[in-house]
């Protein structure tokens, strides 16, 4: 029945498929199969296992079979449901992905991040959602994290919404080292930085990641920041814009210069430290 459609209605009604349906359209004949395949339709996919709701997670060939074709135009993906070879997999197979959010996990280690041999990446965005409802736990560590940003130089914008037994000093002091060795750090652009904890963080190595990325515009360091984020809707960026508006009205708040030599001012207590470029005098 679809077939005999004309081409405008029919490619119009393909492009509301799901990323799953369209990998089974294209089984059906080689005209669908044409349809299917438009780069339009996998530049920006959503991933939801069929019953993700009841803890769910994909396996891996579950997800080749719908994303293998396609691994070429793939710009951004919204997967909930994960395992650590399902992020390894996407990292590793996608050469033009530009935005990864990632939902929901039952556990989740630094293995999904460590690629070898290591590559240049072309992420921009990497967005990391135990759950919208709680924070959950990663086990990611500060050296893979720190090869992982070394390999993407175009990264502007990390969200860790998960609680992470990551050092912040052996963190900021990877970094460092990174940028003195490589110099992969400097020419990179990485505007926001959030992660879901304070644990371990003092003001001193909020100032160290300052000096490591000049173009930062925003570091925070928040327990339960993406509590309410909706990864099907939300931008990363707009909710944490309108999470730390809502911090400083809430807390009655206002940033403090870090000291009287230092033009940066923090917000900090010993529930969170975040801060905004634009406080700078």
């Amino acid at each position: 029945m679809l077939a005999k459609l004309p081409t405008e209605i029919l490619f119009e009604i393909v492009s509301y498929l799901p990323c799953q349906e369209l990998a089974k359209l294209r089984q059906v004949s080689r005209m669908l199969r044409t349809f299917s395949d438009r780069p339009n339709h996998w530049r920006a996919i959503q991933l939801h296992h069929g019953e993700h709701k009841s803890g769910q997670l994909w396996k891996l060939d579950q997800l080749k079979s719908i994303i293998a074709p396609h691994l070429d135009h793939i710009q951004s993906i919204r997967i909930w449901g994960v395992r650590d070879n399902i992020v390894h997999y996407i990292l590793s197979s996608c050469p033009n992905l530009r935005h990864l959010t990632i939902c929901g996990w039952t556990t989740l280690s630094d293995h999904s991040l460590r690629l070898l041999p290591p590559r240049s990446l072309k992420l921009k965005t990497l967005v990391l959602i135990g759950s919208s409802e709680q924070t959950k736990f990663a086990s990611i560590d500060a050296s893979t994290l720190s090869n992982l940003l070394a390999q993407c130089p175009e990264m502007t914008n990390l969200v860790l919404g998960c609680e992470l037994q990551m050092n912040a000093e052996t963190l900021v002091a990877e970094l460092e080292n990174k940028v003195q060795s490589a110099h992969l750090l400097r020419s990179g652009g990485l505007q926001s930085l959030t992660f879901a904890t304070k644990r371990t963080w003092l003001n001193e190595h909020v100032l160290r990641l300052i000096k490591i990325y000049p173009s930062i515009q925003n570091i925070c360091l928040l327990p339960d920041a993406t509590i309410g984020f909706r990864a099907d809707k939300d931008k990363a960026d707009y909710w944490m814009s309108n999470k730390l508006k809502q911090l400083i009205n809430t807390d009655s708040t206002t940033p403090t210069p870090v000291n009287d030599h230092s033009p940066i001012s923090l917000i900090s207590n010993n529930n969170f430290i975040v801060y905004s470029k634009s406080w700078t005098a």
